[in-house]
């Protein structure tokens, strides 16, 4: 089984966005999230416990000559529970910021599974953690150095033996141990 993230291409609107899922090595696949021809998937965590429960990260983006388009209705934070099956919106959770939001990176900890962090690019952005499985939502960390270069660098990574201890990439590399 194969998941793909597709964010698709930027310059123009396209169906070959969302999220997609191969169930035969991917031999063929099977379009199993999409918001609109405007959103693509930019990031998928899978809790790795539990391989049916996934979150999904969809942003709504576009590039034209003389600008970059980052955020907009379509951009949203997605779970799945029952392996892609079925999609929950989880955006508007309590604790997540209010708004537009851009780009979206999303982490599960392999320590502990309840805990998922969600770098996201808003006005009111940050890191945000969960402690719930993504039911509620607390804003960590509100560092603009975490998303100055939300365009290509938002995403964050739970340590695999350390709940407490986030790894954000962006124009420097940032570790948080609390």
């Amino acid at each position: 089984i194969v998941y793909v993230a597709a964010l698709g291409q930027v310059f123009g609107p396209n169906q070959e966005r969302g999220v997609f899922k191969s169930s035969d090595g991917g031999q063929s696949w099977k379009k199993i999230l999409f918001r609109n021809d405007s959103t693509g998937a930019i990031d998928l965590a899978m809790d790795p416990n539990n391989p049916d429960v996934l979150y999904a990260g969809l942003w709504q983006a576009g590039r034209k000559p003389w600008i970059l388009i980052s955020g907009g209705g379509g951009s949203g934070i997605f779970k799945s529970t029952d392996a892609g099956a079925t999609w929950k919106e989880i955006t508007r959770n309590p604790g997540l910021p209010a708004g537009i939001i851009g780009n979206t990176g999303i982490s599960v900890s392999p320590a502990n599974p309840r805990r998922v962090y969600a770098l996201i690019e808003a006005d009111s952005g940050g890191v945000f953690r969960s402690d719930d499985a993504g039911d509620t939502w607390t804003r960590v960390n509100e560092n603009r150095g975490l998303r100055q270069r939300a365009w290509y660098y938002t995403r964050i990574y739970a340590d695999p033996q350390d709940e407490n201890t986030v790894y954000a990439s962006n124009v420097n590399f940032q570790r948080s141990r609390d």
